[in-house]
């Protein structure tokens, strides 16, 4: 009972929280349309050093990052910039690594190529050590034909938020889980779900990608759901993931193939991967 009790004030606490935290989230909304950032393109005497990026691919799958390169071309839109440096970490479990150099451009516009196996190794680790679901997050830093230099904290959100900005100083490639290979991919795959104390799971999914449509899988009540997920045939490929919500030490799951075989269980606090 002190423990339903417990749990009880934890959730309202964090609802609270959740609360406050959009509440801050809207006024620094407010306050960033105040900010008066560096000028971009209009005054051609005080543009400032902006680059931007057209990246090939935004998105990788952990089973291709040994035979793929990160790629794409950087421009300077308002031609007043001298160099762009660019650094890199890697962002898993909401941990990050620490911010190392990788390259640096001074034409424009150029394209650049990397492969992701000489990216891990400049974070010192290997690509085997990147896992789905983590973030490898990029770092620009330009330096003006008049020395000015530029970051991602010159700019409000109203600029770097916004993909169709193609900003070049803060920006990320999501690796996402590897395709489902070992077993039959059409047919009926069932999802049975657990929460350990049986009030759903708290935001936390399933998700299924079938040939790139995703469906997401949840419950939001109660301590268990099954759920079946037929796969057509002809489906060339099939991604399983997780997103974690709150509370991940109650959440429980395992999936049936249509071959019968039972995956996991996986959980309490399940990874974002199941292979």
């Amino acid at each position: 009972m002190i423990y339903n009790q417990n749990k009880i004030q934890m959730k309202s606490n964090f609802k609270y929280i959740f609360g406050l935290a959009l509440l801050t989230v809207g006024i620094a909304a407010c306050e960033d349309e105040d900010k008066n950032p560096l000028n971009v393109f209009e005054l051609e005497d005080s543009a400032a050093p902006y680059v931007r990026i057209v990246i090939d691919e935004t998105i990788v799958a952990k089973s291709d990052l040994s035979n793929s390169t990160f790629s794409g071309t950087v421009d300077d839109p308002s031609d007043n910039v001298a160099s762009w440096d660019l650094s890199v970490t890697l962002e898993s479990g909401g941990v990050s690594t620490d911010t190392v150099a990788l390259t640096t451009v001074t034409t424009f516009p150029s394209d650049i190529t990397i492969p992701y196996t000489d990216i891990a190794s400049a974070l010192g680790i290997t690509v085997d050590d990147i896992s789905g679901g983590d973030f490898i997050r990029f770092l620009g830093r330009s330096t003006g034909i008049d020395g000015t230099v530029t970051t991602v904290e010159n700019y409000s959100a109203t600029v770097t938020g916004q993909p169709e900005q193609l900003q070049a100083f803060n920006f990320i490639v999501l690796v996402k889980c590897s395709p489902i290979t070992g077993t039959t991919v059409p047919g009926t795959w069932v999802i049975e779900m657990q929460d350990l104390f049986g009030d759903g799971w708290d935001g936390a999914f399933v998700t299924f990608e079938i040939d790139g449509v995703a469906t997401d899988y949840t419950f939001t009540a109660g301590d268990a759901a099954t759920f079946n997920v037929d796969v057509p045939n002809g489906t060339s490929e099939l991604v399983i993931s997780y997103t974690s919500g709150a509370f991940e030490e109650e959440h429980v799951y395992t999936i049936e193939t249509p071959d019968g075989e039972v995956l996991g269980p996986f959980g309490p606090n399940p990874s974002p991967c199941i292979n």
